[in-house]
């Protein structure tokens, strides 16, 4: 435990940006993993984007814990209060990229893995905008 307290305390005196990257890169490989999971139990149609949606809903609450404690530390909200607002602005990102993952895979026939990375680029500016100035905004003094 004393490594991850070390790794942590290195990855806060970061500067912000160095942060959400790494939080980032880190997200998207347990997203990637999660979504090929999902796609090879899901017997839902359409496969692809049933398997964005379930991915995404599941790495709601591990993108929020991951930015909580390592993207934003000093944020001052209860965890449940930044969890909430999680939930409303990865609602509203989720139904744009299900939409778009929908377009990709079935009206374009784009390969679903293909579709999965272009959803995530395609929500990635949405979804820090959401986490900076709404989640986990500062409190105005």
């Amino acid at each position: 435990m004393l490594i991850v307290s070390r790794i942590v305390g290195w990855i806060h005196r970061q500067d912000e940006v160095f942060r959400v990257g790494t939080v980032a890169a880190l997200g998207t490989l347990a997203s990637y993993v999660t979504y090929e999971i999902v796609f090879f139990f899901n017997g839902l149609d359409p496969r692809a984007t049933t398997s964005w949606a379930i991915s995404f809903v599941i790495g709601v609450f591990r993108q929020h814990h991951l930015h909580r404690y390592l993207s934003f530390p000093k944020v001052v909200a209860r965890y449940g209060v930044t969890l909430r607002r999680e939930w409303f602005a990865s609602s509203i990102v989720l139904i744009f990229s299900v939409a778009l993952n929908y377009y990709l895979t079935e009206n374009l026939s784009i390969n679903h893995r293909i579709a999965w990375g272009a959803c995530l680029m395609g929500t990635a500016g949405m979804e820090y905008s959401l986490l900076k100035f709404f989640v986990f905004r500062k409190r105005k003094k």
